[in-house]
């Protein structure tokens, strides 16, 4: 729409930025309202992280904007770069948090909030952030926008805005959350998609992608809860303005980094906390023969300040207490030679902010709850948690790593609506299944185990959001992983194997995503897709099962692109009446019954496949099922055979693009 020219204001000397239109450009009078909506914008506001608008005009046809020259980079180019630390990059929002609440109560609303619309200076070792182009801005009433249109960057409209075309203070807000979550990650947007359309649609149907916990390492607890409420669907469940956002990332920035106390440094390492440690400082050593400064952990509790260290010496501890205060409880010793026990209900309960367990033993009653994260965040790590579960209430976070979760009864964990969890390294088990996510609730597990249950190995509820890399899933009776309406599940390099029951079986409304993933030998059919449910699979294999490899049921829709379908007992593939199924670079064969079955008003296109050699032919289509789109030269060495009306497999000829 125009060009921005480095220049100097001849009476006073001083460098300007600026900004220009020709008269006659391709976008005319629009252009030029919005230059003159941006210096409106201008003059009402004065503040020192907003740039300045010195003068708006019209010099021989040319219209300008001469304003406020900032000599630094876009905040988009310092997260990409990814040389300046978080920190810095945090405390760069908040300032922008200061200059956009100052625009709020002037009756701004800014529109196109991102990083490429924050500048950022150097003033020795200070950064300062200005927020900059109000062209866009929604000063009250106006009628350059027309009714159902979007004005700004669709990655960073609020679902409300995308469904109203009206902006509102809290939209700002929303997309300060997106650049909250791209500094965390380092640029990485958490509403992605292929297309425009992909991307409005996870903005108003899904959950953000979760924050993987390397993309974490060295930053403040509490983190995570200041992208998701800034990311809330409903503006309600927001900050209620930019100035209570700020305070929010300044709080957490003030908080102790976890990991900074010398046992962390020793797990970095591999290794514990040694035995003959000097204990001063903000430590308290509690253990009996009077080695330990207390006798219990209760009564170090109640002792101990936020960023105490609880040093809890070898032996059983049979208490049961709440942590209510930012602190670090650590074993001293190997895993098992300190434990604590509890014999009715939670044995740790943790309510705060910061809290951080490490190398305990935690054992309670069959089908109790061991450990309960009520509030703030936890991290847990090198722990063995044996005979209860590990439970994340709503709001709460936990960050688990190397550890191994072994109830007597009920799931292994548990993690309620909108609690969050990210597990690294951890083995999951329970009679009732490995882990469970609520409605809302999310989890990204890393290499993890989830073994032996009388149910699923991960049970993801209604609107609940999960990612699971590199993880080993097996030993369920109903399924590995099971999602239900509007649960979304990403596997990435996971292997689901000898499941007595499904492989993966996705609902109503839910979504599953594969890559890379196994699905080997297990009792039911390797992927279910069931009515309404979506699933995409890409380079994974099902294989060895001893039913169906992928059935889509009824209404189920799915994707599998440079997947192999084998050596398994019933049909390889079958598109059940009002199922879709597109398969693209895939190979179904040495099944012990028919490669593809497609049943009556069922809808399959196969492009570049192969079916060859499956025990009873390639591909067998019901009495009144339709043939199969056959694109980019696939190859059918089995044949295709359908069901006459007596019910009789007659050969028939070959389709068109086979």
């Amino acid at each position: 729409m125009g060009e921005v020219y480095l220049g100097r204001d001849p009476r006073l000397g001083r460098e300007v930025a600026l900004k220009v239109i020709s008269e006659g450009s391709e976008f005319g009078d629009e252009a030029e309202a919005r230059f003159e909506r941006e210096a409106r914008a201008a003059a009402l506001l004065n503040h020192p992280h907003i740039v300045t608008v010195y003068e708006f005009g019209e010099e021989e046809t040319v219209h300008y904007l001469a304003m406020e020259y900032i000599q630094g980079e876009d905040l988009e180019a310092l997260i990409l770069g990814g040389r300046t630390p978080k920190v810095e990059l945090l405390g760069l929002l908040a300032q922008v948090c200061e200059g956009l609440g100052y625009a709020h109560e002037q009756g701004v609303v800014h529109r196109d909030i991102k990083p490429a619309n924050i500048l950022v200076a150097r003033h020795g070792k200070r950064l300062d952030a200005k927020l900059m182009d109000f062209g866009v801005a929604q000063m009250g009433p106006s009628g350059l926008t027309q009714a159902g249109t979007w004005m700004g960057t669709v990655s960073y409209m609020a679902p409300e805005y995308l469904d109203t075309s009206r902006a509102s203070c809290s939209s700002d807000l929303f997309a300060l959350g997106v650049i909250l979550y791209e500094v965390l990650t380092g640029g990485r947007k958490p509403f992605q998609g292929d297309t425009t359309t992909s991307v409005l649609n996870r903005i108003l149907l899904h959950t953000p992608e979760p924050v993987l916990p390397g993309e974490l390492e060295g930053l403040p607890p509490g983190l995570l809860s200041v992208v998701e409420r800034a990311l809330a669907k409903r503006p309600e469940d927001r900050y209620p303005d930019a100035e209570a956002l700020g305070t929010a990332i300044r709080e957490v920035l003030g908080r102790p980094v976890e990991g900074a106390h010398e046992a962390s440094k020793a797990k970095a390492q591999g290794g514990r906390p040694p035995r003959d440690r000097d204990i001063t400082g903000k430590q308290i050593r509690v253990g009996k023969g009077g080695q330990g400064q207390c006798l219990s952990l209760k009564v170090a509790l109640r002792q101990a300040l936020p960023g105490t260290e609880i040093i809890l010496l070898p032996g059983v501890y049979r208490e049961s207490v709440v942590v209510d205060k930012a602190v670090a409880i650590l074993a001293l010793g190997e895993l098992g030679e300190v434990v604590l026990e509890g014999q009715a209900g939670p044995v740790l309960r943790m309510r705060s902010a910061g809290v951080s367990l490490h190398g305990l033993t935690v054992r309670a009653g069959a089908g109790e709850v061991a450990i309960k994260v009520e509030g703030g965040d936890a991290q847990i790590e090198a722990c063995e948690i044996l005979g209860g579960s590990v439970w994340v209430d709503s709001g709460a976070q936990a960050s688990l790593r190397g550890c191994r979760v072994s109830p007597d009864g009920g799931v292994g964990l548990k993690v309620r609506h909108r609690g969050q969890v990210l597990a690294d390294s951890c083995a999951f088990a329970g009679e009732g299944g490995a882990v469970e996510l609520e409605g809302s609730a999310r989890a990204q597990l890393t290499g993890c185990t989830l073994m032996g249950s009388a149910y699923a190995g991960l049970l993801a509820l209604e609107q609940s959001h999960a990612v699971l890399e590199d993880c080993d899933i097996g030993g369920h009776a109903c399924a590995g992983v099971h999602v239900l309406a509007g649960a979304n599940v990403a596997l990435r390099q996971c292997r689901l194997v000898g499941n007595a029951g499904f492989g993966l079986s996705v609902m109503d409304r839910g979504l599953a995503t594969l890559e890379g993933c196994t699905v080997q030998a297990n009792g039911g059919s390797g992927l279910l897709i069931h009515h309404g449910a979506t699933v995409q699979a890409r380079n994974s294999a099902f294989s060895e099962g001893k039913s169906l490899g992928v059935d889509c049921a009824e209404g189920g829709q799915g994707v599998l692109d440079t997947c192999e379908i084998s050596s398994n007992a019933g049909v390889g593939v079958q598109v059940e009446p009002g199922g879709s199924l597109l398969l693209v670079r895939c190979t179904l064969k040495e099944g012990r019954d028919t490669g593809l079955l497609l049943l009556e008003d069922s809808q399959v296109t196969l492009e570049e496949c192969v079916v060859h050699r499956n025990a009873r032919g390639g591909i067998l289509l019901a009495k009144d099922a339709a043939d199969p789109i056959l694109r980019g030269g696939n190859r059918i060495e089995d044949g295709l055979q359908r069901v006459d009306g007596g019910g009789n497999l007659v050969r028939v000829a070959p389709l068109q693009g086979g």
